[in-house]
């Protein structure tokens, strides 16, 4: 079976294709807004048979050709304009592969996340990061790990955010998001609720800014050690508070750009033990795994265990009152 995984990222998306779990191309998207006809054309060329797309804040297990106007707020939860890239990507593969694409969820939708974790909380792990979750599991199981015994933080760090997901037993129970996590490269993360008290406005694009670039004026491939370590630090407090929701964490799962460039000095600074997923773009990947299972392929399994198509609500279920009064547009 031939499937597709997309992922849409902050400094570059993924489209990748995969034969029952083998990897057989990929292409790497600069541009987002600029390349949808190349996307287009790459999954024309391949015909896969399903494509599971890894988008935003995710929905529960929906095709394409079902979304309303609805759905894309809530995948993106974008008011501001012009209109994102991903808005771009939905539409075109809409209109060709509606019938075979589907969103994937996020953690906070998950059943197997405890309700009292998602109290007022939207970032919890964006459907990307559910995909590789799927990625790790299918490799650990490979190295002999059945899922019942597996236990571990995915510890996601890219361009843009630092992401940190729970999954004991081989089940998502918990997740921090990039946005509601630590400093990360490009994003500020969580905020001092005294500091958002004094922000006169609160554009989207801020979610993307407030990070160590800002601080250090460089880019990712130059961090300088002193600040690495800086960096280090917050990672590792990230896989503290996560590894309360799983209890004894007999494995750290690590993905992303950063870990690309810094994986050695990470280890070295901090001494743990790492399984560490592919180079190229893990959450794409799982994506194609995904894609297979809900099409009924070899790893049908792996979405059944993950009870992906049980995922329901919305990201803005469990926000107090007080909170959503105050949104400024309505959803």
């Amino acid at each position: 079976m031939i499937t597709a995984g997309i992922d849409v990222g902050t400094k570059n998306s993924c489209v990748m294709i995969s034969e029952d779990g083998k990897v057989t191309d990929y292409i790497i998207i600069e541009n987002l807004r600029d390349e949808i006809n190349e996307i287009v054309r790459f999954l024309r060329e391949y015909t896969p048979q399903a494509i599971a797309c890894g988008f935003g804040y995710g929905l529960p297990v929906k095709r394409l050709s079902e979304l309303n106007e609805k759905d894309f707020t809530l995948l993106t939860l974008s008011f501001d304009r012009p209109i994102m890239g991903v808005r771009l990507l939905i539409e075109a593969l809409k209109g060709e592969f509606g019938e075979i694409s589907y969103t994937i969820p996020s953690v906070k939708i998950l059943p197997t996340v405890p309700a009292y974790r998602k109290l007022n909380k939207i970032d919890m792990g964006t459907s990307d990061k559910v995909c590789s979750v799927a990625l790790a599991l299918v490799k650990l199981k490979e190295v002999g790990i059945s899922f019942t015994d597996q236990n571990f933080v995915l510890v996601e760090a890219g361009y843009g955010f630092n992401s940190f997901v729970a999954v004991k037993n081989g089940k998502i129970v918990d997740g921090l998001g990039g946005s509601s996590g630590f400093p990360s490269f490009s994003s500020s993360g969580a905020l001092d609720l005294e500091v958002v008290a004094l922000l006169k406005g609160y554009p989207k694009n801020m979610v993307f800014k407030g990070g160590f670039k800002d601080f250090l004026k460089c880019e990712i491939d130059e961090i300088p050690d002193e600040a690495l370590h800086w960096m280090f630090e917050y990672i590792v407090k990230g896989i503290k508070v996560m590894e309360v929701s799983v209890g004894k964490c007999c494995q750290i799962v690590i993905s992303g750009r950063f870990f690309d460039l810094y994986y050695d000095e990470f280890v070295d600074y901090t001494g743990f033990e790492c399984f560490k997923l592919s180079s190229v773009k893990a959450s794409a990947e799982g994506a194609c795994i995904i894609a297979n299972g809900l099409a009924g392929g070899i790893f049908r399994k792996v979405v059944e265990y993950l009870e992906l198509l049980k995922a329901s609500g919305s990201v803005l279920d469990y926000i107090a009152h007080d909170l959503r009064k105050l949104f400024k547009y309505p959803i």
